[in-house]
This record gives C-alpha cells, sequence and structure tokens, in this order.
C-alpha cells in the first residue's frame, strides 16, 4: 500500500510540473489557468492524450502527433524530476500541501531559470510566502544559527562580487527557512556536486555560466529522498 500511495504521488507530482512548463511558457501573457497546451511548431491544440505526462512523450516518441517536430527532451525531464520531487508527500496533510506550493513554486522558477537564465520574482512569491508564514525558526539550533548566519554572509559577498545571483540567496533563505539551514546546506551540497559533474562531464570553457537553480531544485529533490 505504501509504494501504491508513493505511485500516486508520482503521477501528481508528474502533473504538476507538467502545468509548471505551461506557467512558464504562459506567464508573460498570464494566460496559463484556461489555456489549452499547443504545439510550438505548428500551434495546434494539444488533445488530452497528448498531455498525458511522460507518457504521451514515450508514446509519440518525442515528437508531436501533427507536425513531427521534436518535442524538447527537457519537458520529459521536468515531469520526471516533479514525479519524485512530490512523490514522498501525503496530500491529505495540511503541511505537505503546504511543502507542494512551495515545491510547485520553486520549480517554475526552476524551470524558468534554465531556459533563460532569469525569472520573474513573482514567480517566488507563493514560496517566499510559504517560507514565511511556516518558517522553523523556533526548531533551529545553535548550530543552525551559526551556519545560517555565516552562508548568508558568503551569499551576500558573492553576489556584491557578481559571483552569485540574488535568486540563489532568496532561494537559500526559502528553504532555510521553511526546512533548516542543515537541510539546505545538504541542498546546496547536492547541488554544488551536480554543477561541477556536469561541469566534467561537459568539459566546457571554464568561463562558462549554468544556470544554478535548476540544480538547486534537484538538490532538493535529492535531499528529500535521501534524508
Amino acid at each position: 500500500m505504501k509504494y501504491l500511495f508513493i505511485f500516486t504521488d508520482f503521477i501528481i507530482g508528474s502533473c504538476l510540473a507538467s502545468h509548471a512548463a505551461v506557467v512558464y511558457e504562459h506567464w508573460n501573457d498570464k494566460n496559463f489557468i484556461y489555456s489549452r497546451s499547443q504545439c510550438n511548431n505548428c500551434h495546434l491544440e494539444l488533445s488530452i492524450l497528448d498531455e498525458i505526462p511522460l507518457l504521451s512523450y514515450l508514446f509519440l516518441q518525442g515528437k508531436c502527433r501533427y507536425c513531427y517536430q521534436q518535442i524538447p527532451v527537457e519537458l520529459f525531464l521536468f515531469e520526471l524530476i516533479g514525479g519524485f520531487a512530490f512523490c514522498l508527500l501525503d496530500f491529505s496533510k495540511t503541511q505537505d500541501i503546504i511543502t507542494a506550493i512551495l515545491l510547485f513554486s520553486l520549480l517554475v522558477v526552476a524551470i524558468s531559470d534554465y531556459q533563460k537564465q532569469e525569472f520573474d520574482l513573482l514567480l517566488l512569491i507563493p514560496a517566499i510566502s510559504v517560507a514565511i508564514l511556516f518558517n522553523q525558526f523556533a526548531a533551529f539550533t545553535l548550530i543552525d544559527w551559526i551556519s545560517f548566519t555565516l552562508l548568508l554572509g558568503i551569499f551576500s559577498y558573492s553576489i556584491m562580487q557578481r559571483k552569485m545571483g540574488l535568486g540563489d540567496l532568496l532561494i537559500y533563505l526559502i528553504i532555510a527557512c521553511y526546512f533548516t539551514p542543515s537541510f539546505a546546506n545538504l541542498v546546496f551540497l547536492f547541488a554544488s556536486i551536480l554543477v561541477i559533474a556536469i561541469f566534467l562531464i561537459e568539459k566546457t570553457p571554464i568561463n562558462h555560466r549554468y544556470p544554478f537553480i535548476p540544480y538547486i531544485f534537484l538538490g532538493l529533490v535529492l535531499t528529500q529522498l535521501i534524508f
């Protein structure tokens, strides 16, 4: 029964991730609630069968049903990562629903950062609100406060030196406040390891810039699954 719930939550998570991609795509025209998804090449509206997360991509072999244009593999990966991000949540519990709101907001921001290396601050408002209203300050230990203050100083210095974006700091603060600084530190550790691994595998130039927020979200997913 436990694994059935995990599988069900995985499906819900992949659906939420699919909608997160729609929110990003239609954010500028604010038409992401009622609008139907369409092919970016032929602009035909997709049927319900074409919008089943993960399965539609596999069934269509990664191509549009109508014009046979290749569908970006990133959409499949977003849905897959979203499935893992939400698979351990219990949507019958208020606290987990609140966590889902935070995760959804961060996922939309991660998609935006991946696609164009920037994001609208409004996309982060739900996550910021959750972190403020449901913070864990009372549960902070002395070590939490020390690491929180230390990393806050390091991030602030990095931003002033233009080695890190303000968005990275905001997301660290959100994760640290809603979970704990120790949890946030693990998230950023995993994110850094992933970036270094990709850098070494791709053998990109030393001055190449990677969007960091998608790796932060991946680090958040890994931290949730492992710890």
